[in-house]
């Protein structure tokens, strides 16, 4: 054989295995990802299998990992995580907006997916009219268009929630669907979607008794969704602040610091938690901050309640290693579980009172807002007991 002809062979058989590569990867991410390859809505849900593939054997069971809640990037709402080595889980980052919020979850192996999202503005008064006004036939069928077919088979009502199941087909394989959509606070709906093979309904049931009771909002709505949250689980806190604020230093589990993209020297804020510290007064807050500020002259201090915490925000003035004169905020929460939990901000800005956001403005204000309203206590919530 020629030196040509070997060279067309070994083009056409790289050829062949880049195609194959694309037309598995454009699978898959049509899979987990509603939006990327069939839709720009982020309320769509698509499962697709190709065609040929088989059913696995029904398994009912799930055994959760006994990892935390999973915590949206928004820090808007937390949900149940299944275990990870069975189960991808995706934000698609071009689908979030402040009207609609989604995290899937996917396992294709068993062919099953959990798809949790909340929606605002759906202007419904009860769960009556959500049943009645909102959860249309309409509704369905932009939500399931992506199947070859789809047919309700049952719906019932809660106090706060609608639960509809449903017959689907892709690929030219039987699944069941779940939909249960729940009227929330602050004009949200929260829609937890489930869909399993049609020969495993008992996993359908499973995977609602663990999704619905751990699918929460948080208490960070107040502040813009695009904000990432730091979520630690050890130390029991979640931390949203501006997206330009990145982590620079520190893991899940001790002191974390966070500072501009463009440098450190325009800021930066270290937070943390102890177990035991006191803070009975505004004396415990202010020896603290001397503890870890040494130079620090305080301006001012209040009180503080996140939650079911109680603290204090203490302003200060400093200066830094060069001399020159900065400003700080220090914020300690102690929490029903007996850990306190504190958040030390410092910015160049000198003579800044951190105390009086509404003289605030630009980033300054958004890190004030980042220590105060966005550095919560996580009540975790207790994943269900498997029955």
């Amino acid at each position: 054989m020629s030196y040509s002809r070997k060279r067309n062979r070994r083009l056409a058989t790289a050829l062949g295995t880049v195609i194959g590569l694309v037309i598995v990867f454009t699978f898959v991410i049509s899979l987990i990802n509603p939006g990327v390859v069939t839709t720009d809505e982020s309320d769509l849900f698509p499962t697709f299998t190709p065609r040929g593939t088989e059913l696995p054997p029904p398994d009912p069971s799930l055994n959760p990992s006994g990892e935390p809640p999973y915590v949206h990037s928004s820090g808007y709402f937390q949900t149940f995580r299944p275990p990870t080595r069975d189960w991808i889980a995706l934000e698609d980052s071009g689908a979030q907006s402040d009207m609609v919020l989604s995290v899937v979850f996917q396992n294709s192996e068993r062919l099953a997916v959990i798809h949790n999202y909340i929606r605002r503005g759906v202007e419904v008064a009860s769960v009556e009219a959500l049943n009645s006004e909102y959860l249309t036939a309409a509704h369905f069928a932009e939500s399931w268009v992506d199947y070859e077919s789809w047919k309700e088979t049952g719906r019932s009502m809660g106090e706060e929630s609608v639960t509809t199941d449903f017959e689907l087909v892709s690929g030219q394989l039987d699944y069941l669907g779940r939909d249960i959509t729940r009227l929330g606070e602050n004009g949200w709906v929260f829609v937890t979607r489930l869909v399993v093979p049609a020969n495993n309904p008992g996993l359908l049931d499973t995977l609602e008794s663990y999704v619905v009771p751990a699918f929460e909002a948080l208490p960070l709505q107040g502040l813009p969704f695009d904000w990432p949250t730091y979520a630690d689980a050890e130390l029991g806190y979640l931390f949203k602040r501006p997206a330009e604020w990145q982590l620079v230093a520190g893991t899940p589990g001790h002191p974390v610091t966070f500072a501009p993209a463009d440098g450190a020297d325009r800021g930066m804020v270290r937070v943390w938690a102890e177990e035991g510290r006191a803070l009975d007064g505004a004396g415990d807050a202010e020896a603290w901050l001397t503890e870890l500020v040494p130079s620090a002259e305080v301006i001012g201090i209040d009180p503080l309640q996140r939650g079911d915490a109680s603290g204090f925000q203490v302003a200060y003035s400093f200066r830094d290693l060069d001399g020159d004169p900065r400003s700080g905020l220090f914020v300690a929460l102690l929490r029903p579980d007996g850990w306190v939990q504190a958040a030390n901000l410092q910015v160049r800005e000198a003579d800044a009172n951190l105390l009086e956001g509404a003289s605030l403005a630009g980033a300054l204000a958004d890190a004030r807002r980042a220590v105060v309203e966005g550095f919560v206590p996580w009540a975790q919530i207790a994943e269900a007991d498997e029955s």
